[in-house]
């Protein structure tokens, strides 16, 4: 039997993600013992723990409503794994990174969500990504205040000369997550949109291929109005009517911008 193409690349990225909480659940489980003896820490991984749980629950039944049952384990992609760390902070770091790779991962399948039209997986991707993004962050916040808490189990406190830690008043932990979560941050202005829309290749036999458009071309303008990103055009197109024309100005590399006649030719349905 002939297997979907587009079924077989959705159904296979959702596997992947399975398998990425599975792994995250299990390193959740194991990071409880080094967490014991430190609240914040132990909180945020108690917090997590059912999060996971709900999302590979909701990622197996969206497999099983697609077309097919959950994933046994040997179908599951796990995250690359080595031995469990022993001390707070790394275990935080390696779920921090887990977290960070999970995000990225479900940024992937938000994108094939998207391209292959698939709603409902579409909007579990989005939920899930910005989850994960948020715990990677959580946990990463906790970093500096674990290394502290493991230097004071080792009978290593705070030696800064600074005014605040030379009364006991140490601003270290504060000091180190500020300049951690800086590194993070895009700290120059945003810069403004450039013109137009940069086009991917045309879907075949669309209204933009049989006028002849190609990848890398840029629309600049629909029905003499200059538009700037995805946003703005679409808002332009759907000022339309299912089948009326739409004059748009197209500029490939550096020659003159030219314009050509569409139709517009779909939406999203209505509900």
């Amino acid at each position: 039997m002939t297997v979907d193409p587009r079924l077989r690349t959705i159904r296979r990225g959702v596997v992947e993600l399975i398998g990425f909480e599975a792994e995250i659940a299990r390193k959740l489980e194991q990071a409880q013992q080094p967490a014991s003896g430190h609240a914040d820490a132990l909180a945020a991984i108690q917090r997590l723990r059912p999060m996971v749980q709900t999302h590979r629950d909701q990622l197996a039944s969206y497999l099983e409503h697609s077309g097919g049952a959950e994933p046994t384990g040997e179908m599951a992609i796990p995250l690359p794994t080595r031995r469990p760390a022993s001390a707070l902070s790394a275990v935080l770091r390696d779920l921090s990174l887990a977290f960070h790779h999970s995000a990225l991962s479900y940024a992937m399948l938000y994108e094939v969500a998207l391209r292959l039209y698939e709603l409902r997986l579409r909007e579990i991707a989005l939920h899930h990504m910005k989850a994960h993004a948020d715990a990677a962050r959580s946990t990463a916040r906790l970093l500096p205040g674990a290394v502290t808490w493991q230097l004071a189990q080792d009978g290593l406190h705070c030696t800064c000369t600074c005014p605040m830690c030379a009364v006991g008043a140490c601003g270290c932990v504060d000091w180190g997550t500020e300049a951690m979560l800086a590194a993070w941050q895009d700290l120059a202005p945003a810069e403004p949109e450039p013109p137009g829309f940069l086009l991917l290749p045309p879907r075949p036999e669309s209204e933009l291929a049989r006028a002849g458009v190609q990848g890398g071309d840029l629309i600049l303008a629909v029905d003499g109005q200059p538009i700037r990103g995805r946003q703005e055009l679409q808002d332009a197109l759907r000022k339309r009517s299912l089948g009326d024309e739409v004059r748009l100005l197209i500029r490939r590399g550096s020659q003159s911008a030219r314009e050509i006649v569409i139709r517009h030719a779909g939406d999203y349905p209505k509900s």
